[in-house]
């Protein structure tokens, strides 16, 4: 008996206009695992066995998007099922995922906000002198600590 992931697998594959039952599949399986890394194994055990029976390299864009929205939902321990017990829809989970992303991004700390600066210091474009920019990054460190 095939499992609900590799018919949701097959049936991506045969069409995009799929993408509603590949979602709708996809997150029955990752409701009765409840945790994610189970889920993402099952889930990478039928991309094996899809691209080996189907010999294709990658898997075809609803199935991607699906596996995406639901494995991130899970990871954000963001609920797979409304107040109703029904399963809730990929716009439902792409919405609170960018919610709970924009949340995280208010709560950064000095430190997250100063490894992002020395981050992009240290990836200065080849085109630019990196000795001149830091230079003028520490000229501002140092009028700025005089203020």
């Amino acid at each position: 008996m095939e499992s609900a992931l590799y018919a949701a697998a097959t049936e991506s594959l045969v069409s995009d206009a799929s993408a509603k039952s590949t979602f709708e599949k996809m997150i029955q399986v990752a409701f009765m695992h409840s945790v994610p890394e189970t889920f993402a194994k099952e889930v990478k055990d039928t991309e094996k066995q899809i691209r080996k029976e189907f010999d294709i390299t990658s898997m075809p864009g609803p199935w991607r998007s699906a596996k995406s929205v639901i494995q991130t939902s899970m990871k954000l321990g963001i609920k797979l099922i409304d107040d109703n017990g029904n399963y809730v829809g990929k716009t439902y989970l792409q919405n609170k995922i960018k919610e709970l992303k924009t949340e995280d991004k208010d709560k950064q700390t000095e430190d997250d906000y100063a490894n992002k600066i020395i981050k992009t210091l240290m990836n200065v474009p080849g085109e630019l002198d990196a000795g001149k920019i830091f230079m003028l990054v520490k000229d501002f460190v140092n009028a700025s600590k005089s203020v």
